[in-house]
C-alpha cells in the first residue's frame, strides 16, 4: 500500500488562477486498454487532483451553468439539436495544465498519456494517467508538480 512520506501539510500543490489544488491520492493499479502508448494489458498509474472550492470557483460554476442552460432552451426553441458547441466546465482550463514531473530511485521514465477534467459533481476534480506502473524494483515515486510544465514547488513523495 502506497504509503505518503513527504507533501505539503495541506496537500494543495498548485495555485492556478485564484485556485488551490489538493493532491487527492494515487491509483497504482490501472491497467490500459491498447493505445499508441501502450500495449493492451500494460500497467500505469493515476494520480488525483481536486480544487478547493472557494468564491471564484463558485462564480465561474454558476456562469458555467447559466451558459449551460441557454444553450439548452436554445436548442428546445429551434427543435433541433444545438449546432453551437455546448459550453465547457471553466475548470478544465484550470486543470488542463496542472500535471507532474514524475521519477522514482529506479530512474524509470514515465509519460503521461491522458486523462480525465471535469463532470457532473466532480466540477474540479482531475485525474492524470502515467505510464508505465512503477517497476518492483522502485521504492520511491516523486510528484513534481507543475502548471504549463512550470515547476509549482510542491512535491510529493510516496513510499511504494
Amino acid at each position: 500500500m502506497p504509503r505518503i512520506v513527504s507533501a505539503p501539510m495541506d496537500l494543495v500543490i498548485a495555485t492556478h488562477r485564484g485556485v488551490d489544488f489538493r493532491f487527492e491520492g494515487l491509483n497504482l493499479t490501472t491497467d490500459f486498454p491498447y493505445s499508441r502508448y501502450v500495449t493492451g494489458g500494460s500497467a500505469g498509474f493515476e494520480f488525483h487532483l481536486r480544487g478547493i472550492a472557494n468564491d471564484e470557483t463558485r462564480r465561474l460554476e454558476s456562469k458555467f451553468y447559466e451558459a449551460l442552460e441557454s444553450w439548452d432552451a436554445s436548442a428546445q426553441e429551434h427543435g433541433a439539436p444545438p449546432t453551437d458547441p455546448a459550453p465547457q466546465m471553466p475548470s478544465n482550463d484550470f486543470l488542463a495544465p496542472i500535471k507532474a514531473n514524475i521519477t522514482d530511485d529506479a530512474g524509470t521514465t514515465y509519460i503521461c498519456i491522458g486523462g480525465q477534467t471535469g463532470g457532473t459533481g466532480t466540477e474540479w476534480d482531475a485525474t492524470w494517467i502515467y505510464y508505465p506502473a512503477p517497476p518492483s524494483e522502485a521504492g520511491t515515486l516523486t510528484l513534481e508538480f507543475t502548471i504549463s510544465g512550470i515547476p509549482t514547488a510542491h512535491s510529493c513523495v510516496i513510499e511504494l
